[in-house]
């Protein structure tokens, strides 16, 4: 409501961002919303926000979230952000991932080093393999 409120009017208008919520307890479980500019609100298991959003989101649609691990998820989140970078139009990124989960105690952190390189490398590896099939057709 006080996000809807304040782009009612144009000289209070200071919401111009979608905000993508997300947290975890041991009752709910893990739950994520998105917050448009408009101030509508939407509860999502993955969602995306920015120049791109609509190819992540069509990506993010076709995962079984619900039945994945949250390192799987993390993987195939790095692959979605490679797949949808355009390398001629957009500007080069540094992946940086974080996530709220029950190994987090409902903390939100930045995901392990580890895992982070892990999704890295196989983000990589399956667009060079997606590359190499558009130039094999």
């Amino acid at each position: 409501a006080y996000v809807h409120a304040y782009t009612l009017y144009s000289a209070v208008r200071p919401f111009g961002v979608s905000v993508i919520l997300s947290s975890y307890t041991p009752t709910d479980g893990p739950c994520m919303y998105s917050i448009e500019p408009s101030g509508v609100s939407h509860g999502f298991f993955g969602a995306a926000a920015g120049k791109a959003k609509q190819a992540a989101k069509t990506e993010v649609e076709k995962l079984k979230m619900s039945e994945m691990t949250c390192e799987q998820v993390v993987k195939e989140a790095a692959k979605i952000i490679y797949t949808v970078h355009d390398e001629v139009k957009d500007k080069a990124f540094e992946l940086e991932l974080s996530w709220v989960s029950e190994s987090t105690n409902g903390v939100h952190q930045f995901v392990p080093k580890d895992v982070l390189d892990a999704a890295e490398k196989y983000a990589k590896e399956s667009l060079e393999e997606s590359d190499s099939e558009d130039d094999g057709m």
